[in-house]
């Protein structure tokens, strides 16, 4: 009797799990895809060495590439038009953005990205999970963008007012992970170095001539040819070793500063508005809206947070779009789309509007 019990809990377990799974990932979608294109087109772009030797420093270009594979499950709000057959990473849902998506309940999305554009080569993460309720909201994201070097992860919890069907309120606390923005370690080398003590510290080494402008035997001027680690000669001039060089040292100092720092963490308070309207296709106004003018460092090396470069804690970060759409008559139709956002030291726009005549 006690192991036909048993038998039948286990048996009834497993089918309490399996729905369970079955309610998550019902209507989800698994995908990945691959674009590659030519890149834009240059000129060629040519250097002429103090010798008076042409050089074609024009970069080579390889094509541009994305490959993203995913997991997906975000409900289009009514104006939103599935604009492929299939899913390919591209998609931009107005629900990842505004505070309260197209439906209630759990709404995710999880993401991987790489790709190369215009010969920079980069990687980036969107993952996010939300549920919502009558009266209240959780989210938990993370993204990164290694295109604009914007990597941040955010906890969401917020009280939520509904007000009829239209209008939404919410406020609540939100944490956000993210790197020392506004702290530029180069500013503070060069408070106490001179620009080339960095380039030798990376292994360059600068060679000084004298030149004879007038070529009366006599020097008149000078200049510095710059070698490489191994010895090789890679620029004729100071000019042409920092137009062509030293902004990759730079950039390659910052980033190990900044990762030694790590990661820093901020504590904020949110208040988000929300509002939708929709009729049938013929106008629709989805707004949102979110601010945040109180922060407290809770994590990492307080001297490199952003309250600490800003000078006090009361800087405001916000973000808010606007998707909307009219159609005038049945030959004339408008449309927008802005967004803007402010984060730290980013500030992100977007702005789309056109007008349709159909004849």
């Amino acid at each position: 009797m006690k192991q036909i019990i048993t038998i039948l809990f286990i048996l009834f377990s497993i089918n309490i799990q399996g729905q369970f799974f079955k309610d998550i990932f019902k209507y989800s979608t698994i995908y990945s895809s691959y674009t590659e294109t030519s890149p834009l087109f240059t000129d060629n772009e040519y250097f002429v060495t103090q010798a008076g030797e042409l050089v074609n420093v024009t970069p080579e270009q390889s094509n541009d590439f994305m490959m993203s594979v995913g997991l997906r499950k975000i409900a289009r709000y009514d104006y939103e038009i599935r604009q492929n057959k299939f899913y390919d990473g591209s998609e931009q849902n107005s629900g990842l953005k505004s505070n309260i998506g197209a439906v209630k309940g759990l709404e995710y999305l999880f993401q991987y990205t790489k790709g190369r554009q215009q010969n920079r080569e980069f990687e980036s993460h969107k993952h996010f999970i939300r549920y919502i309720a009558k009266y209240w909201s959780s989210k938990l994201e993370w993204q990164e963008n290694g295109l604009i070097n914007l990597d941040f992860k955010s906890a969401d919890v917020r009280f939520r007012l509904p007000l009829g069907k239209k209008f939404s309120f919410s406020l609540g606390v939100v944490a956000r992970s993210h790197k020392p923005y506004g702290y530029n370690p180069i500013d503070d080398y060069l408070m106490d170095n001179d620009w080339w003590d960095l380039a030798y510290d990376y292994g360059y080494q600068d060679h000084y001539y004298g030149i004879d402008s007038n070529n009366d035997g006599q020097l008149d001027n000078y200049d510095w040819w710059w070698s490489n680690e191994d010895g090789d000669r890679i620029a004729d001039t100071d000019l042409d070793f920092r137009r062509n060089d030293y902004f990759n040292i730079v950039n390659d100092f910052n980033k190990t500063e900044l990762d030694a720092i790590g990661d820093l963490a901020t504590l904020s308070a949110v208040v988000g508005v929300d509002y939708y309207i929709y009729k049938n296709d013929k106008f629709w106004l989805h707004s949102w809206g979110n601010i945040m003018p109180i922060h407290k460092h809770i994590k990492g090396n307080e001297d490199f947070s952003y309250e600490n470069h800003y000078g006090s804690d009361d800087w405001i970060d916000y973000n808010y779009g606007i998707m909307f759409g009219w159609s005038l008559s049945k030959k004339i139709g408008i449309f927008t789309e802005y967004e803007n956002t402010k984060m730290w030291d980013k500030d992100l726009k977007y702005i789309k509007a056109g007008i349709n005549f159909r004849l």
